[in-house]
């Protein structure tokens, strides 16, 4: 998966939503390799605005000629929505655990810049028999370098910051994601989270196949 995190400057998030759901999220999934796209935004909690999330075959795809090729050579609209990002946070991962097989509407998420996920499939299991928690994806940054030197990274005026691991819980409503994202912190002991907060879903899409 690629992880992305990002605020918006005032007075472009409907510019950048438009541009994110009529042109952005189709040109990655047209880039082989990529499979679905599913962008939120906070509702409540610490961290960034904007979360989005791309699902790819395998952490090489976000490596490969043909993503390098788009990411250096952004459309207008590109340029004209990537100047309004803010604090972003884009890390390649892998997915290390997973228990459940439903997505919902809301999404409780709790991201480490440092240390590690102590037994990430074990810690998948307990929080997924919460209630109202429908699937737990537990994500580790990929170590191989990112590409931070592109012409769209260039555009967000400054080097992006990465995560080491991260939680995703799907729940079926925000009350459920709220419980969920409070259980994360206990269960993990993890206190220093740079993003720790609760989404509710604004995109969706996937290839055909």
């Amino acid at each position: 998966m690629l992880a992305i995190w990002h605020d918006i400057a005032p007075g472009h998030a409907a510019e950048v939503r438009e541009w994110y759901a009529r042109e952005h999220h189709f040109e990655r999934l047209a880039i082989p390799g990529f499979r679905e796209v599913r962008r939120f935004e906070r509702v409540s909690g610490t961290g960034a605005e904007i979360f989005g999330v791309y699902r790819v075959d395998t952490t090489q795809v976000l490596h490969s000629p043909a993503y390098r090729a788009r990411i250096d050579a952004p459309t207008e609209w590109t340029r004209s929505a990537m100047r309004s990002f803010r604090n972003m946070s884009r890390t390649v991962c892998g997915i290390v655990a997973q228990a459940g097989c439903a997505q919902g509407g809301h999404l409780a998420v709790l991201a480490s810049a440092g240390g590690a996920l102590r037994d990430p499939q074990a810690t998948c299991m307990r929080l997924a028999s919460l209630q109202g928690v429908l699937q737990v994806t537990a994500l580790r940054a990929d170590p191989a370098p990112g590409m931070d030197a592109t012409a769209e990274q260039a555009l967000r005026g400054g080097p992006d910051t990465r995560v080491a691991w991260a939680l995703l819980l799907d729940a079926d409503g925000p009350d459920a994601a709220e419980g969920a994202l409070q259980a994360t912190q206990e269960h993990t002991d993890c206190r220093g989270a740079v993003q720790f907060a609760v989404y509710r879903l604004s995109f969706a899409a996937r290839t055909p196949d």
